[in-house]
């Protein structure tokens, strides 16, 4: 999952502890396939391509790289990315690499779209937050997975099921 992108081109130090915890969750996976995702924020280039070039930095081959570069937030990003995984002739095991307050509604934002998850090996990032800081990130996290889950929930209603019959 994406995380922010500094000027210059330069990965957050969240983006680093994903990526490391990618790595550390593929290190017994000859093949792993590695899906990067976010689009351009405050700095470009993408997240998913900078996410992608650390990947290549630690020797992951190119073709172990698959992009996902135009979502804005997690909801599109795990929307984006059940579309890559769904186009794949096959696919084994999903990992969510991401904060580990952020962890939690990305595996439920998969599970509602039918895709079975397992948490990554992430370091925590909280010694690099204030305790106010970690609160919030903890309470908007909260916030968004009850607007995503709705949000989820009445796109894959059938536009006839919301009729009223008199």
């Amino acid at each position: 999952m994406g995380a922010a992108v500094w000027p210059g081109a330069v990965a957050s130090n969240a983006m680093r502890r994903r990526v490391r915890g990618a790595l550390a969750s593929a290190q017994d996976a000859r093949k792993a396939l590695f899906l990067v995702s976010g689009g351009i924020g405050r700095n470009p280039p993408s997240e998913a391509r900078v996410m992608a070039e650390l990947l290549r930095q630690a020797g992951v081959a190119e073709q172990n790289i698959l992009l996902e570069e135009s979502s804005n937030d997690t909801l599109s990003s795990v929307r984006n990315c059940v579309q890559i995984l769904r186009s794949l002739s096959v696919f084994g095991r999903v990992v969510i690499c991401s904060d580990t307050y952020h962890i939690p509604r990305c595996r439920w934002l998969f599970h509602l779209y039918g895709i079975s998850t397992q948490a990554g090996r992430v370091e925590s990032g909280r010694s690099e937050n204030s305790a106010l800081r970690w609160f919030y990130y903890h309470i908007r996290e909260a916030a968004a997975l009850l607007l995503d889950t709705v949000v989820v929930l009445v796109s894959q209603i059938s536009p006839g099921a919301l009729r009223v019959h008199w």
